[in-house]
């Protein structure tokens, strides 16, 4: 839980939003298929397939055209960076400022409008209907009826153009927003920050700032904020925080508690129409898995080289290159179930609604651009079955580079966006600062900085900030003992137990289970040593390594016994209790025997009600180690060995 001198550093930096005035400007969206006052200049690609893309029906040779946003190029071939929203927030205070002021008018926006928050909400999920004239399969056979792509190897392609849109229409909302200031300096500010502005992503596995949590404060903490308005200084609800639907729609959001509650919630404290978002417990809950996302994000982009394991959650068996348990999705998951423990970010229908799901978002859309930096350009999206399908893409139906990613039009005659087009995020007009690669004469130079990056913000070098707390019970002990550590204290710990030849071993805890072994999304969580009886306390246990979201639909669908995987890292845990005297070393003679005793996992729904492990006949936990070699420098990644499946640890079990 953070102090409560957050609030008192925080308010004084935030700007909120403010609804000008009385009558809001309701974007049209043929209107603003074109942005306004300068000539997009993008190197979009012609796309190939142009007859499979316009199988899909839609109903006007008017779409909107998705570009991303032109302004702020350099004559280098510079893009204005997506920031972490916390360095927006305290280093670039006009777009922060313009930024709330832009997402509150947007919510504002009229729910019945094309590029109102509601709609663009929507096309992720509920309420199951048509945008922009793109209409459904025509057999009506997926599983889940938004558009979005899950167990799927368009799951990292799909969300960037989502992300493209929403940028682009926050940014023309933003634009006009600016030109509304008085003519002065007030007005020349915010024009020219308005022309850089890049939505944010929220980095939930990097270290927080020392005496914060993970949840920025003007995320999950503050309900009102304070903006520079063109009209003067104004404090009103904070964009962030929620959306507040104008009129809720139960036909359109029938699903109980979301046909009753009027504004999205985070870890609800109930579901009665009265129910409020606990953020606070919620950032502990983050808090308490940080390190394993860390460490999970760390091990996808340095270990995973394969695109059809590092896309989406679908377990692929039969001898996958690398560990196939986790991926980008499968991480994604994780932070969905944590955030909204049953809100509106618990489950697939619902989740977009939510303000935190495009930051959230950004963050994956970053990860898998950071993948592609250090990986072979060749390994991209490859044809594989829709296990799940989409509101467009029938189940059993081939997925590839060319399937259109709907309902997202590259221009206005009806193109669509397809995976081969959306390689580069040059193409939509953004880029991240690890990304600069403007700023480099070859290749080999580039990719070197973006491992020493990576290596920093999630690897070895994870510089050690703030406390947490961990519970170790030694085999000569019964009692408990508690201590505080470094959070991100793997670097020096690492050194004590690495081999004269640069190597020691990493341990995993491998989960595979049915997406719908619930009948909804559902908890799995991993414990090294004891933990209370209570399954309300495991999210937050002190033992408790990592929990794991398989994040799903809201209700089981019959026939889809999909089999989705995840990982939880066991290592960091395990240096914690080397240094507790627990076990001498990585050694899998000692670390063997120590995980069969102490090593344990349990289930539960997202109401903290416990599944027991009998009603999971499908759920499998293995434990696996590799053998690593460090890295021989801080640019180059460390090579990690093949699996060794550790069977006798969890036999019985």
């Amino acid at each position: 839980m953070r102090p409560d001198v957050g609030l008192k550093v925080f308010l004084p930096l935030l700007f909120a939003s403010l609804t000008i005035s009385a009558t809001i400007s309701r974007p049209n969206h043929l209107q603003q298929a074109s942005t306004p006052d300068f000539e997009l200049d993008l190197d979009i690609p012609d796309h190939p397939s142009k007859e499979r893309r316009q199988a899909f029906a839609f109903a006007s040779s008017n779409t909107y055209g998705i570009h991303g946003v032109a302004t702020g190029r350099g004559p280098n071939g510079s893009l204005p960076f997506r920031h972490e929203v916390l360095d927006l927030q305290l280093n670039n205070p006009d777009q922060w400022n313009l930024y709330m002021l832009a997402l509150d008018r947007l919510q504002s926006v009229d729910q019945g409008e094309l590029l109102s928050w509601y709609q663009i909400a929507g096309i992720h999920g509920r309420p199951f209907v048509s945008w922009d004239g793109v209409t459904g399969a025509a057999n009506g056979s997926s599983s889940f009826r938004g558009y979005c792509t899950h167990n799927s190897v368009l799951f990292p392609t799909w969300h960037r153009p989502y992300l493209a849109l929403f940028e682009q229409v926050l940014w023309n909302t933003m634009l006009n927003i600016s030109k509304e200031y008085p003519p002065g300096p007030d007005y020349d500010r915010y024009v020219a920050a308005a022309a850089d502005f890049r939505i944010p992503y929220w980095d939930w596995a990097k270290a927080p700032p020392a005496g914060w949590g993970t949840l920025p404060w003007s995320v999950g903490g503050a309900t009102t904020v304070d903006v520079v308005t063109p009209t003067g200084n104004k404090t009103i609800r904070n964009p962030l925080f929620s959306y507040e639907f104008h009129k809720l729609n139960s036909i359109d959001l029938p699903d109980d508690p979301f046909d009753h509650w009027n504004s999205t919630i985070r870890h609800p404290t109930s579901k009665d129409p009265n129910a409020s978002s606990q953020n606070i417990p919620m950032g502990s809950d983050l808090d308490n898995s940080r390190l394993a996302l860390r460490d999970r994000v760390y091990n996808l982009l340095v270990n995973n080289h394969n695109y059809r394991n590092f896309s989406n959650k679908s377990w692929f068996p039969n001898g996958s290159p690398g560990n196939p348990y986790d991926s980008l999705e499968s991480i994604h998951d994780a932070v969905h179930g944590i955030v909204g423990h049953g809100g509106h970010m618990t489950f697939l229908e619902y989740a977009g609604f939510d303000p935190i799901f495009m930051l959230h978002h950004a963050m994956v859309d970053r990860i898998f651009a950071l993948w592609q930096a250090v990986n072979d350009p060749g390994e991209y999206v490859e044809p594989a079955t829709a296990t799940d399908g989409s509101y467009t893409i029938s189940k059993g139906s081939t997925e590839d580079i060319n399937t259109p990613l709907t309902p997202f039009h590259s221009d206005d005659t009806g193109d669509f966006w397809i995976s081969d087009s959306v390689r580069n995020i040059k193409t939509f007009g953004y880029s991240y600062k690890e990304l600069a690669d403007w700023n480099f004469t070859s290749t080999n130079d580039f990719q070197a900085s973006v491992r020493g990056f990576i290596n920093t913000l999630y690897g070895n070098a994870s510089p050690p900030k703030g406390p947490t707390k961990r519970k170790f019970k030694r085999e000569t002990d019964s009692a408990l003992q508690s201590r505080e550590k470094p959070a991100d204290a793997k670097a020096g710990d690492l050194s004590k137990v690495v081999s004269s030849d640069g190597k020691y071993n990493e341990y995993l805890a491998n989960i595979r289970v049915s997406k719908d072994a619930v009948g909804g999304s559902f908890f799995v969580h991993i414990f090294l040593g004891d933990f209370n009886p209570d399954p309300a306390t495991w999210i937050t246990e002190p033992n408790l390594v990592g929990t794991h979201c398989v994040f799903t639909s809201i209700k089981p669908v019959e026939g889809m016994n999909i089999t989705v995987s995840g990982v939880i890292p066991l290592t960091t845990a395990l240096l914690d209790d080397i240094q507790a005297g627990c076990i001498k070393s990585l050694d899998t003679a000692e670390v063997e025997p120590y995980l069969k005793q102490n090593l344990h996992w349990r289930v539960t729904r997202v109401d903290n009600t416990e599944v027991p492990l009998e009603h999971l006949p499908d759920l499998k936990i293995s434990a696996v180690s590799s053998q690593v070699t460090k890295a021989d420098c801080e640019t180059d990644f460390p090579q990690w060995g093949n699996s060794t499946l550790l069977a006798d640890v969890t036999t019985g079990k």
